[in-house]
């Protein structure tokens, strides 16, 4: 009886142990803002859809045209661009500082 008890304290302490991993491993993720304007060949535009990793995060812009995403783990992300009358656009941007981009889109 007593060997059962101890391989069940280990069998323990060993999952505990791996839990402890596993949430060191996820606060070394850095996390960054990505933020930027977009415009027209004339003015800012407001209302722009903006995507991050297709449905990930989604804002809009503001009435100057300006958004922010923030919480971006770092890597390798894709930010779509969309609005009505306007053709869709994609950019791809390495979030490894609080990156600033200015993004034109081009009418229909």
């Amino acid at each position: 009886m007593r060997t059962i008890v101890t391989i069940i304290a280990l069998i323990s302490f060993s999952f505990a142990f791996a839990n402890n991993n596993d949430n060191k491993d996820k606060k070394e993720l850095k996390m960054y803002s990505i933020t930027g304007k977009v415009i027209d060949t004339k003015e800012s535009l407001t209302g722009v859809k903006v995507l991050l990793d297709g449905k990930e995060t989604t804002v809009y812009t503001d009435f100057d045209g300006n958004f922010t995403l923030e919480n971006v783990v770092q890597g390798q992300h894709t930010v779509s661009f969309s609005l009505i009358t306007y053709e869709n656009k994609a950019i791809v941007i390495n979030a490894n500082n609080n990156d600033s981009v200015t993004v034109e889109l081009e009418e229909k």
